[in-house]
């Protein structure tokens, strides 16, 4: 497509001197331009050019990059310009028109701020290959793929730049940048990133690599909950491969230890097999010869009237195992390899795999050893018996049995685990589902009065409830101001006690919710208050304590159907009774984001199956009267939590550092760096 273009290109000037017939046509469509010309875009551009001689944006972005169509001739060593006449819009090119006749009539040289398409890397701090490593690491730790930009200021440094996303905390991501300003910067970059990425890809189970953005919008390595850089690489290597050598040696010693354990239990397995055999043999003995005297005085004399000395067992000598320690500063290098520590943990995770198997085992012979004997113990009492009933080698079975429980299988390469594995709440594919649901149950559990003190909560209301519960004062002139309002929405009157239509107001707009249609009317926050000019602190008090016994009677209601997080951002400490999560985090934050506010608080209630709960769906906001609201939650994602119906407990608490533009609308903005305190509870309902 560029080769294309370049040979169709016909130079400038041929469209400034009309000499022929052809020029002629083309400095028409020349003037053509010229008089569609917006001054305004162009001083727009300038003043976007001195912001970008101040400093770079976060970004890396030029705002309108199609509007510049400039790119670098190897064989000219020089940047040129294509500038389609189809076009409808020319700033950027009138605007380059009018630098170069100001320069020229200046007799100076000036340097704009452009992006360069399809120019390649100039190698100069890394390669080709190394940056598009740099971008797969990247992409294993934030799942989202970098943007790798060379950028020269207007002194012609060189600096690497490497923007995109990152998530932080959960669904909550933040833009990062590195800046890399020199070759020996870049390749410590690198070599950091390839060091980590091995890590994490060859023994994912040994470390847990996090990644945090710092004062500056940069990224953070956290290895195991501890800062890396490249300096500390090497040492952090060998303090690693010290530390898998002791695990190994300690495996070691426990596989040891549980073989011997083993060997022990197999040997007293054989010896219970031996003596239940013989016990079955007896009694097999005496069915026959029971029959005939003799045969009697046979079995008497050889089990009954020969007292057999117990022979003395002869106790094997346990062979002791000598394990040799290895003293870990004797014979440590000054340094170790990625290599060595790699394979010294696939070691590792063979030797556990050996350590597990024998649990296993163990398990299982023990359980065996048990019931041989209960079966030899049950045998004795049955032969002392014999005498007296008649028996049968088939109740002989069934009688030393009757104490046997179920043996477990020999010992596979598996970890038993007895918890209940539970479906993970992902709200890009799950929420749809949950909110039709919810607003299903909501529909055919709430009554109008509750569903109408829902809505409520999503207003001011919500603080007003919350001061009632905590006995906190209404003023006068709160409700002074709530009747201006009233006054406002043009449905005060003199005396009215009560609205006569109610919900039977009927609505035959047409309105679009989640891009389907319904004719249903909004709940309207005066019309449920029920506020008049003759309304006192007293009535207004009362009316908010019928709308907490309503909200208490939902709750009963009303469960979570399976386990998801929630959250909430604020300033403040949670300690209100009623409060609004989202589903998302990302959504929770995005408010006090804006905010002129260094730091602010996140916090995340992971919610229990059959949580009481209580989901701003659909019918919170909309009556239904004509059976045409959508289902589902598609004005809001909240879920109104009842703090008195549950026992917090906190699981974590942790400080992340996240950019926020201060314009979010502005690609050029300027950046601050917002510290978020995130603390995760644990929810246990009460009894």
């Amino acid at each position: 497509m560029l080769q294309k273009s370049i040979g169709k290109a016909v130079p400038l000037y041929e469209y400034l001197t009309p000499e022929t017939e052809e020029n002629i046509e083309r400095h028409t469509k020349f003037l053509s331009m010229l008089s569609n010309m917006n001054v305004d875009k162009i001083e727009e551009i300038e003043n976007e050019q001195k912001r970008l001689n101040e400093n770079v944006p976060f970004k890396v972005k030029y705002p309108k990059d199609y509007l510049w169509q400039i790119y670098y001739s190897d064989y000219t060593d020089k940047y040129f310009m294509l500038v389609t006449t189809e076009d409808l819009e020319y700033s950027a090119f009138f605007y380059v028109l009018k630098k170069q006749l100001q320069n020229a009539k200046k007799k100076k040289k000036e340097k704009i701020f452009v992006p360069i398409s399809y120019t390649d890397y100039s190698r100069e701090y890394l390669n080709r290959m190394e940056i598009s490593d740099i971008e797969n690491y990247l992409w294993l730790f934030t799942k989202e793929w970098p943007l790798v930009y060379e950028v020269h200021d207007k002194n012609e440094n060189l600096s690497l730049q490497i923007t995109g996303k990152a998530y932080i905390y959960d669904d909550i991501q933040s833009d990062y940048k590195v800046i890399l300003t020199n070759k020996e910067d870049s390749i410590k970059f690198y070599k950091l990133l390839k060091a980590l990425f091995i890590m994490k890809t060859e023994v994912p189970h040994h470390y847990d690599i996090k990644l945090s953005i710092d004062d500056k919008g940069s990224l953070e390595f956290n290895v195991n909950n501890k800062k890396v850089i490249y300096e500390i690489l090497s040492s952090l290597v060998k303090e690693e491969y010290l530390k898998a050598e002791e695990e190994k040696i300690n495996l070691v010693e426990d596989k040891t230890k549980k073989e011997k354990e083993l060997d022990k239990l197999q040997k007293r397995d054989i010896k219970l097999e031996k003596e239940y055999l013989e016990k079955e043999r007896q009694i097999s003995t005496f069915l026959e010869c029971k029959r005939t005297f003799f045969g009697r005085v046979k079995y008497f004399f050889k089990y009954k009237k020969v007292k057999l000395s117990k022979q003395k067992e002869s106790k094997e000598k346990e062979q002791e195992v000598k394990i040799i320690r290895v003293n870990k500063y004797a014979d440590v290098k000054s340094n170790y390899t990625l290599e060595e520590l790699i394979e010294l943990y696939k070691q590792i995770d063979r030797e556990e795999s050996k350590v597990k198997n024998l649990n296993l085992d163990i398990k299982a012979i023990e359980q065996k050893i048990k019931n041989l004997e209960n079966k030899v113990k049950n045998a004795r009492q049955y032969i002392e018996e014999i005498d007296k009933h008649k028996k049968s080698i088939f109740e002989f079975w069934k009688f030393t049995n009757k104490d046997k429980t179920s043996e477990l299988p020999k010992g596979e390469d598996k970890e038993e685990n007895e918890e209940v594995i539970k479906k993970v709440f992902d709200f890009e594919f799950d929420f749809e589902d949950l909110a039709i649901k919810l607003d299903e149950k909501q529909r055919n559990s709430l009554n109008r009065e509750e569903l109408n003190s829902i809505y409520l909560t999503t207003t001011f209301v919500l603080e007003d409830i919350n001061k009632v519960l905590e006995g906190k004062n209404i003023t006068e002139k709160h409700l002074e101001y709530l009747k201006e309002k009233v006054i406002k929405e043009n449905s005060l009157l003199e005396k009215e006690n009560f609205d006569i239509f109610a919900g039977m107001a009927y609505d035959n707009k047409i309105k679009i919710l989640a891009n389907k249609k319904h004719r249903e009317i909004e709940r309207e926050v005066f019309k449920i208050l029920d506020i008049n000019k003759n309304t006192t602190i007293s009535d207004y008090i009362e009316y908010i304590k019928q709308v907490i016994k309503n909200l208490e009677t939902a709750f009963e209601k009303i469960k979570i159907p399976l386990d998801l997080p929630v959250y909430k951002a604020d300033i403040e400490k949670l300690n209100s009774k009623f409060n609004i999560f989202n589903l998302e985090g990302k959504k929770a934050i995005v408010d006090l984001l804006k905010k002129d506010t260094d730091a602010f608080n996140l916090y995340k209630i992971n919610l229990k199956e059959n949580t009481p709960i209580i989901a701003l769906t659909n019918i919170a906001y909309f009556e239904n009267n004509n059976k045409t609201l959508p289902l589902g939650m598609n004005v809001s994602e909240g879920i109104l939590l009842n703090s008195s119906l549950m026992n917090l407990e906190l699981k974590s608490k942790q400080g992340l550092k996240m950019v926020a533009y201060k314009n979010p609308e502005d690609q050029l903005s300027d950046i601050a760096i917002k510290t978020i305190n995130i603390e995760e509870y644990e929810i246990k309902i009460n009894d």
